[in-house]
């Protein structure tokens, strides 16, 4: 008997904190990953959290939120504890989800170290190409070999407007595809049906998203003693893969290309 294989439908939200660009300390990518028919139970939940309350708001920004800014601004009614209460709300639902079903990632990279190897002549991927790679791409392989092992299925990815992992990731998805296509196999990448951007103010997996990545990076950048809560409640009570680019892993992984031993 032939084996029976099941199409399943993954999407994963992608959503960035810090910048590659300047003077930040890390730069931080995370997403978060489910099957389709768990998104549409997220998505209604979420919306509803943030228009339950008074005031109401339209989408979860948390850098707005926190700084009272735009959505969250205090004509509108907000203040500090409206806002740490909607984030509490929102933080809680997202730990009662299965665990089973869901799963984030994490990828931070250290920019001052990152900076000092480059002045040592360290060979190394952006910044963008590191997060990719250890956020992006492991996507697929925490589905097919812990998830859903040997179960059929289709994956979209998501990312935020105007970020710089959407190009990139999308041109390797196209070429891998191509070269799948050429020698007539079928790899991770060949599961992968859909790479593009959305709207993060209509698009409640990149709000998910979006508060992983500012948790994660406030909590890097300014210890457990500030806002320490949303990362590690969501890593605690959430399923996560996390990975840290520090001083020591981009030794471990790259080589100067003047050596001195």
């Amino acid at each position: 008997m032939s084996e029976v294989r099941i199409l399943a439908v993954l999407k994963a939200y992608f959503d960035k904190s810090g910048q590659h660009q300047d003077n930040s300390k890390f730069f931080t990518l995370c997403g978060v990953a489910a099957t389709d028919d768990l998104w549409a139970e997220i998505e209604p939940t979420w919306l509803h959290i943030l228009s339950a309350g008074d005031p109401k708001a339209a989408y979860m920004h948390v850098v707005e939120a926190i700084n009272l800014r735009n959505e969250f601004k205090k004509d509108k009614g907000w203040d500090d504890p409206k806002v740490w209460a909607l984030i509490n709300a929102l933080v809680s639902y997202i730990t009662t989800l299965p665990r089973d079903k869901v799963c984030q990632f994490i990828s931070t990279v250290d920019m001052d170290a990152y900076r000092k190897l480059q002045a040592e002549t360290y060979q190394m991927d952006s910044p963008v190409d590191i997060c990719i790679t250890s956020c992006v791409t492991r996507v697929m392989f925490w589905y097919l070999h812990e998830y859903r092992a040997g179960v059929d299925l289709e994956a979209r990815y998501y990312f935020d407007k105007n970020e710089p992992f959407e190009p990139v990731f999308k041109a390797n998805w196209i070429a891998e595809t191509e070269k799948d296509a050429e020698i007539k196999t079928v790899s991770i990448w060949t599961h992968i049906r859909h790479v593009g951007s959305s709207d993060m103010r209509t698009t409640p997996g990149l709000q998910v998203a979006d508060m992983l990545a500012w948790g994660s990076n406030r909590e890097e950048n300014e210890g457990a003693s500030t806002f320490p809560h949303i990362a590690l409640t969501l890593r605690s009570l959430v399923p996560t893969k996390s990975v840290k680019w520090d001083e020591s892993m981009l030794r471990k992984r790259y080589r100067p290309l003047i050596y001195r031993p």
